[in-house]
């Protein structure tokens, strides 16, 4: 019997794309014939028409199967999680409903999945031209300071379109913990490894969803997630202020002492309040951030709801 791959498509107000993303999909089951798909569409939260056309395709082709959330749970992540747990397939594919990911490059992920690899990545190598110079830096930026942070866990320019198998995205669905960050667990999780660079395309339709405080959202919680190094920073930053204060005295100290010379004017009291007291909420702030994880777990909140499950 041919093996299953399951396609998860997590979608957030993206009418404009449903349709010629069905197309171009369907181009690529057509292609790969040795193969049968099943395309699991989380729809969480929209506000337009995406999911009755989802509903109109469904009706067409039954291997369009539908899970839609209650809500827009915060990040796409939740709805591949879903994904994924509704999955049967011998691997499963996750790809984006923007376009800016050809479906055609998923024929190159099976390849090498052939050849045994267990997870295969996409490495982004080309941008739109459209995207500003500032948010390619930040990019750039920000996959220098994760691999810094997380000893090179990370490739740099990996994105979340990617083919995983089986045994891993069931070792991905047991874990318990909540503000998964996908793309690090699958890289923690080991397994045998490849990127495939392709070019990122202009989005089709519609607006982006990643939005500057969206990005920062999944950044944070990519560094927070798999990195005690802001911790650590935490310690040797409250070491280093409590070392120079403590010179700082003995020098004011041995100034009275030696000179007569009294305490310093109240602008520098100003001053150096004011920059003890940022470092202290900058402290405070990272610890939070950790609490706030903590937090989370002991709740026990699931990370999605299902409202409806079309086609399962």
């Amino acid at each position: 019997m041919k093996k299953l791959i399951s396609i998860v498509i997590p979608i957030f107000n993206e009418e404009g794309n449903i349709y010629l993303l069905y197309k171009e999909l369907s181009k690529l089951i057509s292609a790969e014939k040795k193969y049968r798909f099943e395309i699991i569409a989380v729809e969480h939260g929209s506000a337009d028409s995406t999911f009755e056309k989802l509903l109109k395709i469904h009706l067409k082709d039954k291997k369009l199967k539908i899970i839609q959330l209650s809500k827009n749970f915060g990040n796409a992540d939740c709805a591949i999680e879903a994904g994924l747990q509704h999955s049967s397939g011998e691997a499963a594919v996750i790809i984006m409903a923007d376009l800016e990911e050809s479906p055609e490059v998923i024929s190159k992920f099976l390849r090498k999945w052939e050849e045994g690899y267990e997870v295969v990545y996409g490495i982004v190598k080309e941008r739109p031209q459209n995207i500003p110079l500032t948010r390619k830096i930040a990019s750039v930026m920000y996959y220098k300071i994760l691999n810094f942070l997380t000893n090179n866990m990370f490739p740099e320019n990996a994105s979340d379109f990617r083919l995983i198998d089986k045994k891993v995205y069931q070792v991905i669905n047991d874990m318990e913990e909540k503000n998964k960050y996908l793309r690090g667990l699958i890289s923690w999780s080991g397994f045998r490894q490849v990127g495939i660079p392709f070019k990122r395309a202009k989005r089709y339709s519609g607006e982006t969803k990643a939005t500057f405080f969206t990005v920062l959202k999944v950044a944070l919680n990519g560094i927070f997630s798999f990195s005690y190094a802001p911790l650590k920073f935490v310690t040797v930053l409250g070491f280093i202020l409590s070392a120079i204060s403590f010179l700082i005295i003995i020098y004011q100290i041995t100034l009275y002492i030696i000179y007569g010379r009294g305490v310093p004017g109240i602008s520098t009291i100003v001053i150096l309040n004011g920059f003890l007291f940022g470092m202290l909420f900058l402290i405070l702030g990272i610890i939070g951030e950790y609490l706030s994880r903590i937090y989370d777990e002991v709740k026990g909140r699931p990370n999605f709801i299902v409202r409806k499950k079309i086609g399962f």
